[in-house]
């Protein structure tokens, strides 16, 4: 195997591990809120919480690899996520809400390193194959799509008269393993198949249509799946009453949806250009819309839910790979790390609004607001299509 296809899969691992972590978070989060929160509306705050430290890691943690390298930086997140989940299973223990949040916060910033992933594998492959190392390495976490709801299922009631501490203890664990891993990345700092390329100042291509586009698609589309994905625990165990393991099958066939298609998703991609994949993430969205108001079975909810993670996937991908695409190796740290400053704060806005609007108007009006979202998602894209994007920027 050769050194990229090496670290492709490596990454793919702490990937999966990574994103089990955080669908069994996801999981259960919302659901020890309503338990410990001293309002029901702050049930999903410790969730938003996690976001907004990602989002306040991501710029920071960017600068820092960019100077010091990926590979420590990734490590040491790692441990902290352990220390994280650990102490989300004591203060679950003890119904403490502030070490809740506190932890939360802690595992935002295992978050906010660990989106840098996809980028360490796109950096390192030449141009044509950046999009295709990107979507491999979030295809690593279709295991977690299987691992972190069984596991959630398998340990709601791992530990007597406290239930989902045993979720975020095997959680723990889980992330321990990304420590066998990570130490044996070998990461360039550069790729030979990049000098020479155009050095486009950074305001420049943060102006740029295309750019822009790309931004929104992965920072707007993230925004609208955590918006619905947040709320829809609260939704399916609580309004719904439909238990939960019905919320983590649910939620095991969303992020199927998610991270399935990036096994094909770069060579679609490479194929058809990176504007279709996002107009098929925008048909995605709407598809969502039109089932979540059509009923409330749980047929509705599961097909929802897999809509809304086969539009992110579309979205997020095709986003991302003009993000990586955009800028030479001396510029990544900055624009990639402004570019996901900007995905995290969707997300954790998102996240912090969804508890408030379902509690205040439900969920299908939820899903109402979500609609213009989705229509600034398709104007960026139709301003990409009509004005010209630069050579080296094209996919």
């Amino acid at each position: 195997m050769s050194a990229n296809g090496r670290n492709i899969a490596l990454l793919a691992i702490a990937q999966a591990i990574f994103m089990t972590t955080v669908n069994m978070n996801i999981i259960v989060t919302s659901l020890v809120g309503v338990a410990i929160a001293p309002e029901p509306w702050l049930a999903t705050l410790p969730l938003s919480m996690l976001f907004i430290a990602s989002m306040l890691t991501t710029l920071p943690a960017s600068l820092i690899m960019g100077r010091f390298g990926r590979k420590a930086i990734f490590m040491c997140a790692a441990v902290i996520g352990v220390v994280a989940c650990l102490l989300l299973a004591q203060a679950t223990i003890i119904e403490s809400f502030s070490l809740f949040m506190a932890a939360s916060i802690m595992l935002g910033v295992t978050h906010g390193v660990a989106q840098f992933y996809r980028y360490a594998a796109a950096d390192n492959a030449d141009k044509a194959n950046k999009a295709r190392a990107l979507s491999l390495v979030l295809a690593g976490g279709i295991l977690a799509a299987f691992i972190g709801p069984n596991l959630a299922r398998m340990t709601f009631l791992a530990i007597p008269d406290h239930i989902y501490a045993g979720c975020f203890y095997a959680a723990a664990v889980v992330q321990a393993v990304a420590l066998l891993t990570l130490p044996f990345l070998r990461i360039k700092t550069d790729m030979p198949s990049d000098v020479g390329a155009p050095s486009v100042p950074i305001g420049t291509i943060f102006r740029q249509p295309f750019f822009i586009a790309g931004l929104i698609s992965a920072s707007i589309g993230y925004g609208v799946m955590t918006f619905v994905m947040t709320a829809t625990p609260l939704q399916i165990v609580n309004t719904e009453q439909f238990g939960n393991d019905s919320n983590a099958i649910i939620i095991q066939w969303h992020v199927v949806a998610m991270l399935l298609p990036s096994l094909i998703t770069g060579q679609l991609i490479r194929r058809f250009g990176v504007i279709p994949i996002l107009w098929a993430g925008v048909l995605f969205y709407l598809a969502m819309v039109t089932v979540t108001l059509s009923g409330d079975s749980f047929w509705h909810y599961l097909i929802t839910l897999i809509l809304l993670g086969l539009g992110w996937n579309m979205l997020f991908v095709g986003g991302s790979s003009i993000v990586a695409q955009s800028c030479t190796p001396e510029q990544r740290p900055r624009v990639q790390g402004m570019a996901d400053l900007t995905i995290t704060f969707m997300m954790a806005l998102s996240s912090l609004a969804a508890a408030t609007m379902h509690y205040l108007y439900g969920w299908q009006i939820m899903i109402l607001m979500s609609i213009a979202l989705i229509a600034i998602i398709s104007i960026s894209i139709l301003t990409a299509m009509i004005r010209p994007t630069p050579d080296h920027m094209k996919i």
